[in-house]
């Protein structure tokens, strides 16, 4: 894969400057297919999909309500809108941007309390300035970009106001209107909104299904980085390591890239717990995830250590030609279903008895990045059918026990209109050391 038309780290920082990652067609496609005026989201996750932003409680107080929630409206995809504190507004999201396309409703206490009118956001600085000619650069940015909205009508002294005029003020108090979080649905009905609000989780996951071509840079380095961190991890595998050990340099390889690491399967282990030692004459397979910018690279490769039995070596051989045997098949209108019957069928032609998994999965923001279903009371994937501007993977691990290890192969792709393209380059099968 040539990967030199791949932005460097500032380059896509700028981008998030700019806007969100989400692809804006696809989302006004999707609320079509769902008829929703619009959305209303709370979930950090899905506030940075729409406009790039974390929201910082979101990273220190996971399952708090949330307080910063980002509103799209499907007539004006274009032009967003931003409920969150004058305080939040000052101190986080003023930091690396200037977004006038952002429609702003600011607060100055959280809670529910009725409904207020607008009042002017207050004039002066939102923290005391002891000497104005001594602000640091990113005390006199924040200054810069709070002065903005000095006096504008857009200030309610509390959340539930905010959201109801945010709403309000993008034509979405009326009609069926998507959203993420409870709050959300109990602010609606306290105010008597007049439509019908809809859980939209699912509709979210399949917007993301089908990625902008910002998501599949930030992917596209996020993949890179992962497989160079494994990779280093394999490359580094001797007798007497244990699990936590090899977890431990994963974490390492992957912060040395820019990377943040969150989980590396070991010989089928997660726990991270596992003090268990790699042996001499061993097959492991290596599954590592890891994000950047919230964006999750997925890559595994299987590892010899020293001579492998028979069985596991079979076994590695057939987890690599399934998935280049799937990698030739992917393409736009087939289904989940049928990829696994596409591995399956190659590795019995070609005569391996190994057992292997074929397991595809969008991924994103999220590891398993797709809408689900309920079944039975548990949640499943449903049999998607693949589009272009996906980005998939498809697991291909050894099932079989007993062989004298384990093994694994898995890449990120892209669906293009024809086929698929990987997203960062192509190793080795197998990791010999």
């Amino acid at each position: 894969m040539d990967t030199s038309f791949l932005p460097d780290d500032d380059a896509l920082l700028a981008a998030l400057e700019r806007e969100g990652p989400m692809n804006l067609a696809r989302a006004v496609a999707v609320m079509e297919r769902h008829d929703l005026a619009g959305l209303v989201l709370g979930d950090p996750l899905n506030v940075f999909h729409a406009l790039g932003h974390w929201p910082q409680i979101g990273r220190t107080r996971p399952g708090q309500p949330p307080g910063t929630f980002a509103l799209l409206a499907r007539e004006r995809p274009e032009q967003p809108g931003l409920v969150t504190s004058r305080f939040l507004h000052h101190y986080s999201w003023a930091d690396g941007r200037d977004r006038r396309d952002v429609a702003l409703w600011l607060y100055t206490h959280l809670g529910d309390e009725g409904d207020e009118a607008p009042s002017p956001v207050p004039n002066g600085p939102v923290l005391p300035e002891r000497d104005p000619t001594r602000l640091t650069p990113a005390e006199a940015h924040r200054a810069a970009i709070s002065a903005q909205t000095a006096g504008a009508m857009i200030a309610h002294g509390d959340a539930g106001a905010a959201i109801v005029a945010a709403m309000g003020g993008l034509g979405l108090w009326q009609g069926r209107i998507g959203f993420d979080h409870a709050v959300i649905a109990q602010v609606a009905q306290r105010h008597d909104h007049p439509g019908t609000m809809v859980q939209a989780d699912n509709i979210l996951r399949e917007i993301r299904l089908v990625k902008s071509p910002l998501e599949h840079a930030l992917m596209a380095r996020a993949a890179r980085s992962n497989v160079d961190a494994l990779n280093a991890v394999g490359h580094a595998i001797r007798a007497g390591a244990t699990h936590v050990e090899l977890q431990a340099l994963y974490r390492m390889e992957c912060a040395a890239r820019g990377n943040t690491a969150l989980f590396l399967n070991v010989d089928r282990v997660s726990s991270d717990l596992s003090r268990t030692k790699v042996v001499d004459g061993q097959t492991l397979m290596l599954d590592g995830v890891s994000q950047f910018l919230g964006y999750h690279g997925d890559f595994a490769r299987t590892v010899f250590v020293g001579e492998p039995t028979r069985a596991a070596r079979r076994a590695a051989e057939a987890a690599a030609f399934g998935w280049q045997a799937v990698r030739e098949k992917l393409r736009p209108g087939l289904r989940y279903s049928e990829i696994a019957a596409i591995g399956e069928n190659a590795i019995r032609a070609a005569g391996y008895e190994a057992a292997i998994g074929f397991g595809p999965h969008s991924v994103g923001l999220a590891h398993t990045d797709e809408p689900g279903e309920v079944h039975g009371g548990f949640w499943r994937k449903p049999d998607i059918v693949i589009e272009p501007g996906m980005i998939l993977s498809v697991d291909c691990p050894t099932l079989d026990t007993g062989i004298g290890g384990s093994a694994h192969c898995e890449d990120l792709v892209r669906i293009t209109e024809t086929g698929c393209e990987p997203i960062h380059p192509l190793h080795e099968a197998v990791i010999i050391v």
